[in-house]
C-alpha cells in the first residue's frame, strides 16, 4: 500500500467552508465522563468561520458539565415537552433536524449507541 500524498489545492479549493454560508452543527452529548470536554469541543467549533452550534444533551450528561459555561443553546428532554402543547405547535426534534447541516455525537456512550443500533427513541437526542 502506497502512502497517501496530498495534491496542492487550486485557489477555488483553498477553503472547505463557504464564508457566505452558515453551517449548523448540532452536538449531541451523552452521559460519559468524556462529556467534561463539551466546553472545549463547542469552543473549538465556534472558532471555525461560519459555524453555528447548538447542543442536545441527555439527562445523564448534565452531571459532567456546567451549562452556564457553554456559550450556545442547550436542549434537553424537558424542552421537547415544554414547547409542544397541541397538534399545531412546533416539535423541537423536527425543528432541530431541519436546522442542522451536521450532527456530531460526542461523547457517544454505550447506552446511546445501543439505542441508535436498535432504533430506540426515548429521549430528545
Amino acid at each position: 500500500m502506497e502512502p497517501l500524498t496530498l495534491l496542492p489545492q487550486s485557489p477555488k479549493q483553498s477553503s472547505l467552508l463557504n464564508p457566505q454560508k452558515k453551517y449548523h452543527v448540532l452536538v449531541g452529548v451523552t452521559g460519559s465522563v468524556a462529556a467534561l470536554k463539551l466546553l472545549p469541543l463547542v469552543s473549538g467549533l465556534l472558532e471555525i468561520p461560519g459555524v453555528e452550534v447548538q447542543v442536545v444533551t441527555t439527562e445523564r450528561a448534565k452531571h459532567f458539565y456546567n451549562s452556564q459555561e457553554i456559550p450556545v443553546t442547550i436542549y434537553s428532554d424537558a424542552d421537547e415537552w415544554q414547547l409542544w402543547k397541541g397538534r399545531t405547535d412546533p416539535v423541537l426534534h423536527i425543528d432541530l433536524r431541519r436546522w442542522a447541516d451536521l450532527m456530531l455525537v460526542a461523547p457517544l456512550d454505550a447506552n446511546t449507541l445501543a439505542k441508535i443500533a436498535n432504533g430506540i427513541c426515548d429521549n430528545l437526542l
